[in-house]
C-alpha cells in the first residue's frame, strides 16, 4: 500500500514533465496501465475457472460496465485537475475520499456511520473549503472544482464496487483504461504526442500500472482501516514530489487545509487502532508451525 501510494502520488510530477494534453496523457497512461492490469488478470487466472467466469459476467455486465465508466471518467479527470491547477491543491481535496465514501455507503448502502467517521469528516471538508477558498484564481478554481467531482467519483465507484460484490475490480479498472483510449481517439487526438515524448508516457503507464496492482492486492490483505490509512500516503507523496521534481511549493492554505485533512484521516485512524477494530499482528502471539 506505501508502494501504491508513492505510485499514484508521483501522477503529478511526472504528468507535469511531459509535453502532452489532458487527453494525451490520460489516454496513454490508461492505455498502458489498463493493459498491464489485464495481463495480471490473465496471468493469475482470475479469468480461467467456472467461479472466475461469473466474476467476468459480473463485471463486464450492466452494473459493471457503471463501474467501468466511472473508472474511465475518473481517470480523464485526475489528469485534467492535475493540468489546471496546483498538484497539492488535487492531492488535499481527493484525501476526502474515505469520509465521502462513508457517507455514500451510508446513503446508499445504510452501512452505520460512526460518529468519530462524522467528526473527522468535517474537519476534512473544512480543510479542503479552506484550500479551495483560498485559491480562487480563474485557472486553479477550475482545476479545483474538477478535483471536487473527481473526489466523488471515486467515492461513488468505491460504494458500487461493495454494492456489486462480484465484479473483479482489477478487471475493472483494465477494461476502463482501455475503453479511455478508444473515446479518445474519437474525440482527441492521441497518436499526435511527439515521439520524443513516448518514453516518458510508457513510464507514466507503467507506474500506474503497478501501482494498481500492488492496491489491489494490499486492500485485499490487509484490513480495510488500515488500507485507507496507509493509501493516504498518497497526500504528502505527491506534494513532496511536486516540491522536489516541480519546484512547486504549496500555498499556505493548501498547507493549513492539508494538515486539517490528514489530522483527521490519522486520527480517525488512530481512534480505531484505540479501539481495537484494526488488527495489529504485532501484538499476535507467536505459534509453533505444524510439522
Amino acid at each position: 500500500m506505501l508502494v501504491s501510494g508513492l505510485g499514484f502520488g508521483s501522477t503529478g510530477a511526472i504528468s507535469r514533465s511531459i509535453e502532452a494534453d489532458a487527453w494525451q496523457l490520460a489516454s496513454w497512461r490508461s492505455l498502458l496501465g489498463g493493459g498491464a492490469a489485464l495481463i495480471y488478470v490473465g496471468l493469475r487466472g482470475r479469468i480461467g475457472s467456472k467461479p472466475d467466469q461469473l466474476r467476468l459476467g459480473a463485471t463486464l455486465g450492466p452494473s459493471g460496465l457503471l463501474l467501468v465508466g466511472l473508472a474511465a471518467m475518473s481517470m480523464i479527470l485526475y489528469v485534467d485537475a492535475l493540468q489546471r491547477t496546483e498538484v497539492a491543491n488535487v492531492s488535499v481535496i481527493l484525501a476526502t475520499v474515505p469520509f465521502l465514501a462513508a457517507g455514500l455507503a451510508w446513503l446508499v448502502l445504510r452501512e452505520r456511520l460512526r460518529r468519530s467517521t462524522v467528526v473527522a469528516a468535517v474537519i476534512a471538508l473544512a480543510g479542503v473549503t479552506l484550500t479551495v477558498a483560498g485559491n480562487l484564481g480563474p485557472g486553479d478554481l477550475d482545476g479545483n472544482l474538477r478535483a471536487v467531482i473527481l473526489a466523488l467519483t471515486l467515492a461513488l465507484l468505491i460504494v458500487l464496487i461493495r454494492r456489486f460484490e462480484g465484479a473483479d475490480t482489477v478487471l475493472a479498472l483494465g477494461t476502463a483504461g482501455v475503453l479511455l483510449f478508444v473515446v479518445a481517439l474519437v474525440v482527441a487526438d492521441p497518436l499526435g504526442v511527439a515521439g520524443d515524448q513516448m518514453p516518458m508516457l510508457v513510464f507514466f503507464g507503467a507506474v500506474f500500472a503497478v501501482s494498481l496492482v500492488l492496491w489491489a492486492e494490499g486492500v485485499r490483505l490487509i484490513p480495510a482501516a488500515e488500507a485507507g490509512l496507509l493509501g493516504s500516503s498518497e497526500t504528502p507523496f505527491s506534494i513532496l514530489l511536486a516540491w522536489i521534481v516541480l519546484a512547486e511549493a504549496p500555498p499556505v492554505a493548501t498547507v493549513v487545509g492539508g494538515l486539517m485533512v490528514l489530522g483527521a484521516i490519522f486520527g480517525h485512524a488512530g481512534a480505531d487502532l484505540a479501539a481495537g477494530r484494526v488488527s495489529r499482528p504485532w501484538l499476535r502471539p507467536r505459534t509453533r508451525p505444524r510439522i
